[in-house]
């Protein structure tokens, strides 16, 4: 779960064998305002540097459900990014906006073919090839070349309750910035040397020029040129699982 409220953003989860709620955020501050305004009975805030979320907190079920309550009945504003602007300032505003934003989307936009209805498979992390208008297609570099990758294509793992769809175009977007447009899905299931992984052929919708802490650079290449850059990889699980996704999804473009 996402909350963006007038005291912060957060991100709960429920962790795998773990009977309380995680909650993350991105600044301690927001973790603080939220123990001392509304669940009192969040735990100390935990620094997990090199993580999505660097600062969290547990909290068991029944305390976090009056929490929100309480969240609920403080509201008494009539335009939220106002009041986030009152409260925390400009650029806290200006950030939620730029979510606002992304999130219009979703009014006029569905998602073409997209299998809205199957939910991600636990185990299996999610990606995309994306293709631009002049036919090329996008590898991302990680940071520090993480586990022998050179270059490759964005994929993780699905957050708790999203589709097969959601959490490739959501992986895409934060590891290269691009939000992308389901065109197909790429058939078969491709192992890599720590996962097994689904892919869609996407097209790009708009670039932001944004990139997440885990990726180096990104790329636009063309097919002879990915299979170079995907060749420097010295992961050979890794590589091989790569050429075989890319030889896939030019079979699909033709």
């Amino acid at each position: 779960m996402w909350l963006f409220t007038t005291i912060g953003f957060f991100s709960v989860v429920k962790k795998d064998g773990e009977h309380h709620l995680t909650v993350r955020a991105r600044s301690s501050a927001d973790l603080d305002r939220l123990r001392t305004s509304f669940m009192p009975e969040l735990s100390a805030t935990i620094t997990k540097k090199g993580t999505d979320y660097p600062f969290r907190a547990t909290i068991n079920r029944q305390a976090f459900a009056k929490g929100m309550a309480r969240i609920g009945e403080s509201i008494d504003y009539h335009n939220f990014k106002d009041e986030v602007a009152d409260r925390m300032g400009l650029e806290r505003a200006h950030t939620y906006h730029h979510v606002w934003s992304a999130l219009k989307r979703i009014e006029n936009e569905p998602i073409p073919h997209a299998p809205t209805s199957k939910f991600a498979i636990k185990g299996l992390t999610y990606g995309g090839v994306v293709i631009n208008a002049d036919g090329k297609l996008l590898l991302r570099e990680p940071k520090d070349h993480y586990d022998g990758y050179v270059w490759t294509f964005p994929k993780g793992k699905p957050e708790p309750g999203e589709t097969e769809v959601e959490a490739a175009l959501r992986e895409v977007w934060e590891e290269t910035g691009v939000v992308g447009s389901i065109a197909k899905r790429i058939p078969g299931e491709f192992q890599g040397s720590t996962s097994k992984t689904i892919y869609f052929l996407m097209t790009v919708e708009r670039e932001t020029g944004e990139l997440d802490d885990e990726t180096q650079s990104t790329a636009w290449v063309t097919v002879d040129e990915a299979v170079r850059r995907i060749q420097q990889t010295t992961n050979p699980i890794g590589q091989k699982r790569d050429l075989a996704v890319l030889k896939a999804a030019s079979a699909l473009i033709g």
